[in-house]
């Protein structure tokens, strides 16, 4: 099984706790992402370019679509773009989500993340405003995880622990229910392994670390912080090395810089471990790069050949 996780908005900063909450708060996971050794010899640490050879600010629309298709969003649009996919990067996740080209390969895929009902009230699938991670998962045809498959143990809620679905909670369920309890975030990440292992491939994003980027927010960075290192310390510590792979990235910069309120240009960390690491240490440059190298060395020879013969490939197919 394949675990690939997305933080959303966290890069490699400076060797600075003025500055960099992963200098100040992290102990282990995420030591290098502050110019630290790592002390987790069970994940190799890549330096991965979030800009694709375009200027300025990496944003999340065309970082994400990267990630889950493996084309140079920012190269086709000929900018980065913030928010939510415009429709030309729709049509690259139609097309190409990698959940429904591993699925239609007979990899077994799914995006983990469950909604409450108050979402599928608000956003339809005509939505504008449905982040590229929910797009991959309904280009699929797999339909979207609930509060029941969380109630049931079929996926993971977005803040891991439950403290945000607990806080909002947008359905009014009841606090006695059993998936309104606090989950604790090691044991959380130990579970996977064998609560997905039926699967080829999981995708789970966490968006909270660009949100407290933006809002400049040391109290939550924290928190965070201290959350996700137990969380993927779980994984680790419970996953099969010859079986299963770890996958951490993410679309930009931010959180590691909390001295300003933008994305930065720093690269972007993608931790590897696992049975495929030392093949997708060789080939994972940018984020582009992620999708095809799992095709590769799945050995999915026609899912590549589809990829790589792509008109998508070609440049500048938008201009505004």
């Amino acid at each position: 099984m394949i675990f690939y996780v997305f933080l959303d908005g966290i890069g490699f900063g400076e060797k600075n706790s003025d500055k960099n909450p992963f200098q100040r708060f992290s102990t282990h996971i995420f030591r290098p992402l502050s110019g630290n050794p790592s002390t987790e010899s069970r994940i190799r640490y890549l330096e991965t370019d979030a800009t694709m050879g375009i200027p300025g600010l990496p944003q999340s629309a065309t970082g994400q679509t990267a990630l889950w298709t493996g084309f140079k969003a920012p190269l086709i649009l000929g900018r980065h773009l913030s928010g939510f996919p415009s429709f030309t990067l729709k049509k690259i996740i139609a097309k190409h989500s990698m959940i429904k080209i591993l699925n239609a390969n007979g990899v077994k895929s799914d995006l983990i993340n469950c909604y409450t009902q108050a979402f599928f009230k608000k956003f339809g699938p005509t939505s504008k405003h449905l982040s590229a991670s929910t797009l991959i998962q309904m280009a699929s045809d797999r339909p979207l995880k609930s509060i029941e498959d969380l109630r049931e143990g079929n996926g993971i809620y977005m803040d891991i622990t439950h403290e945000f679905l607990r806080k909002m909670n947008f359905d009014s369920i009841p606090e006695t229910d059993p998936v309104m309890f606090l989950r604790d975030p090691y044991e959380v990440g130990k579970s996977i392994p064998s609560k997905f292992s039926h699967y080829g491939l999981c995708i789970y994003e966490y968006f909270l670390t660009d949100k407290i980027g933006h809002d400049q927010n040391w109290e939550l960075a924290e928190k965070s912080i201290r959350d996700l290192e137990s969380f993927i310390l779980g994984f680790l510590d419970a996953m099969n090395p010859l079986e299963d792979t770890l996958i951490l990235t993410s679309d930009h910069g931010n959180m590691e810089d909390l001295s300003i309120g933008t994305h930065t240009k720093n690269p972007v960390p993608t931790m590897l471990s696992g049975k495929y690491a030392n093949e997708l240490e060789k080939s994972i440059k940018n984020l582009a790069d992620i999708p095809p190298s799992i095709y590769t060395m799945l050995n999915l020879k026609e899912a590549y050949e589809v990829w790589q013969s792509s008109d998508f490939h070609s440049h500048r197919i938008e201009t505004i």
